[in-house]
């Protein structure tokens, strides 16, 4: 009898004794576990473990100050020791460099040359026994004077932060208010600073010995308007258009734009009407009178706004029109007002003839 034909694979390929194919992991398990969000939580997982273990961790513990300092004096020993030997011996010249270098590390604490601290370290020290330390000796004194040196350093540090912030307040307190300003005579240029933060010029009323604010100006190269000579030139016939393109010219002659003068108006003891007569378009004192006129052309980040100044009319050429409108007015430029009237006449005197309203009045005084 014929044997039976066996039964046919069945789908999928496999047939009787055969192994089934092994089973793919699940797909949704595999993507759980390997998905960003996934990842992200174990991430978080770890950090939050490692946090936790570092805040368990006992702190490290802070080094002895006094055995910093013993292993500071080994290290300095050593390199000062000629042949770099614990056992060897240190001269006053060697000891004398370790001074000065602690003077240099605390900012020159004992001014540029230390040899007294250096004479009277070297005798606490014991070096003038024998002209010479051992390292014993070395490290007995080196701790007592790094800590005594740290103290005078901290110790000057906050009397002058002390005496800043007095000085500062003194300051903000001298320069309060619109009155006239009294000043001590080497605070001129710091006063008409102060005035420029306010938006004024600084009217200077010199009734010092021999007038030594105009000599302090004509000494540091000035730029100086004689208005008692524009006056008397006046009086004798002379146009004032004229003497204002004289003045104009010699103000382009002296670069005070370009280079930030001190233009002086130096009235003496006259009234110059700087307010009326003598302002012009091609000079326009009024406008260099306006400290906030002036600022608005200040510096080369201001230059766009020579164009609509009352300053663009005074330039004579356009090489001096285009200095003005590429670079502005250099930065140090000021202008100041210097009268010998008295603090109580120069109001009187001076009202109809200056804009006052711009000015903040200064009296220097000399320091006996």
């Amino acid at each position: 009898m014929a044997q039976a034909a066996p039964p046919p694979p069945r789908p999928g390929g496999w047939g009787p004794g055969a192994m089934p194919p092994k089973r793919a992991p699940s797909s949704g398990a595999k993507a759980r576990g390997s998905s960003p969000a996934a990842k992200a939580r174990s991430s978080s997982r770890g950090a939050a473990k490692a946090k936790a273990k570092a805040a368990s961790a006992p702190a490290p513990a802070e080094e002895d100050p006094k055995a910093k300092l013993l292993k500071e004096a080994e290290e300095l020993f050593e390199k000062y020791e000629p042949d770099g030997k614990l056992d060897g011996v240190i001269k006053l010249a060697q000891f004398a460099d370790i001074v000065r270098m602690m003077n240099t590390r605390k900012c020159m604490l004992w001014g540029d040359d230390p040899a007294p601290i250096i004479k009277r370290e070297w005798t606490k020290a014991g070096g003038f026994e024998k002209r010479e330390l051992n390292f014993e000796q070395f490290k007995s004194w080196w701790p007592d004077f790094a800590e005594a040196t740290n103290s005078e350093f901290e110790e000057k540090r906050a009397a002058e932060e002390a005496k800043e912030a007095e000085e500062k307040k003194a300051r903000e307190e001298k320069y309060t208010g619109d009155g006239v300003w009294q000043i001590s005579i080497k605070d001129v240029l710091e006063a008409i600073n102060e005035a420029h933060k306010k938006g004024k010029t600084a009217l200077i009323l010199d009734n010092t010995p021999n007038q030594r604010v105009e000599t302090f100006f004509a000494y540091r190269g000035a730029f100086i308007i004689e208005c008692k000579k524009l006056i008397v030139d006046k009086a004798k016939g002379a146009k004032v258009e004229d003497l204002l393109s004289e003045e104009r010219d010699r103000f382009w002659s002296g670069k005070c734009f370009k280079y930030g003068q001190t233009v002086v108006f130096r009235l003496a003891n006259t009234a110059c009407d700087l307010k009326g007569t003598f302002n012009s378009g091609i000079f326009p004192t009024l406008a260099m009178l306006d400290r906030t006129e002036v600022a608005k052309v200040l510096g080369a980040e201001n230059a766009n706004n020579a164009k609509s100044s009352p300053f663009i009319k005074m330039a004579r050429t356009s090489d001096e029109e285009m200095e003005l409108t590429c670079s502005g007015i250099n930065e140090q430029f000021a202008v100041v007002v210097i009268s010998q009237f008295t603090e109580e006449d120069y109001e009187e005197f001076l009202k109809d003839m200056l804009p006052l309203e711009l000015f903040q009045p200064m009296k220097p005084s000399v320091e006996e």
